[in-house]
């Protein structure tokens, strides 16, 4: 910052020149400043303008929602006081699932092994996809779980031996109706053998 007194062609200025100086009156002073740089936090009316988009998003999908009569049911079926079938699937719009649990106990050397999957939503989960990757990052196996019975557990068989080695991992991803996804993963840790499981 520089102050400049008395100087006939800067006495008086004030505002920016350019997008480097700022010039200030202060105390009978013109001050020279750099120009401050615009912040990159989303300002005011940019979340405003996200949180419409989203909102729009949501009417949208409850809209389609309503117009189903068996996914209407579904939705009054999980009413709570003083909500219809329309609120509740905007409320699922903006609710992602969660995944509480990844279960390799049952996941051995043996083909016919599984992985299961702990993952809740506030309406309903519609799919689990497994990404089965070894430890240099390559995809081994993947695919859809299914889910056991009407629990809130998912199993996914792999098909091929010795699939997870050591310092591979299982990468979970969870969605419900309206599109929302909520992943996780989790590494072995040790080898497996039929005796010794992860």
């Amino acid at each position: 910052m520089s102050k400049v007194k008395d100087n006939i062609v800067t006495t008086g200025l004030s505002g920016k020149l350019g997008k480097q100086i700022v010039f200030r009156q202060w105390d009978g002073c013109t001050i020279l400043a750099k120009a401050p740089e615009r912040s990159k936090v989303p300002t005011e009316n940019e979340l405003v303008k996200k949180r419409r988009l989203r909102f729009k998003e949501a009417t949208v999908y409850a809209k389609k929602a309503i117009d189903n009569p068996e996914l209407s049911r579904a939705y009054k079926s999980k009413c709570k006081a003083r909500q219809n079938a329309y609120n509740r699937a905007i409320q699922d719009f903006y609710s992602a699932p969660t995944i509480g649990e990844i279960d390799l106990s049952n996941c051995t050397s043996d083909t016919d092994s599984f992985v299961r999957v702990y993952a809740t939503d506030d309406f309903l989960v519609k799919q689990v996809r497994i990404r089965i990757e070894n430890k240099q990052g390559d995809v081994i196996e993947s695919g859809l779980a299914e889910r056991e019975g009407d629990t809130d557990w998912w199993k996914f068989v792999v098909t091929a031996p010795n699939i997870l080695s050591k310092g591979g991992k299982v990468i979970v991803s969870a969605f419900d109706l309206p599109g929302n996804e909520a992943t996780s993963e989790t590494e072995r840790r040790h080898e497996s053998s039929y005796a010794d499981r992860c």
